[in-house]
């Protein structure tokens, strides 16, 4: 299997969802997943560092814009990936409205991790279009995980049905 790990963020950016991205990739290759990282191009240095658990990182998105939803689309297709699971959370890509509509515009399954519903600090004003874009992002992918049993409680309010509780271990 060939699975696409879609982040924001990457170390050696600093993030949580960054270093989950990391450990989910090493935990895949040890099932014999073939893991790529489509991430940030502020990743690039660890893209070149070697990986003891032979995934691959792609650092070759610069901006979260509709553009960088087919660039994701042309290289899910070149590296023949059989799903691609989004690692989201807003911040993670810049509070950016494309990324709600990757699902759409992929070409493969598509897989959801909500690590974070809460409305983010840094854009607290879009309200209701926030949720409806987060919602859709649920809707249109194959499957939902949250990493808060709350979050999964509002995205079953919300509507969507395909959603399963992972927490996350410390």
């Amino acid at each position: 299997m060939r699975i696409g790990l879609v982040s924001g963020e990457f170390p050696p950016l600093q993030g949580g969802v960054g270093d989950y991205t990391r450990e989910l990739a090493h935990a895949l290759v040890a099932l014999g997943v073939e893991v790529h990282i489509i991430t940030d191009r502020r990743c690039a240095p660890q893209a070149a560092a070697p990986h003891a658990s032979r995934f691959t990182p792609h650092a070759v998105i610069g901006h979260w814009s509709f553009p960088a939803l087919f660039r994701i689309r042309s290289l899910a297709r070149a590296l023949d990936l059989d799903l691609l699971n989004i690692q989201y959370q807003a911040a993670a890509y810049g509070l950016s409205a494309p990324i709600h509509f990757l699902p759409r515009v992929a070409g493969v399954k598509t897989v959801v991790t909500f690590h974070d519903l809460r409305i983010p600090y840094l854009f607290p004003k879009a309200g209701r279009l926030r949720e409806m874009a987060v919602t859709h992002l649920a809707r249109s992918a194959s499957g939902v995980i949250a990493v808060d049993p709350a979050d999964e409680v509002e995205l079953r309010r919300r509507g969507v049905q395909r959603v399963t509780q992972i927490p996350i271990g410390s």
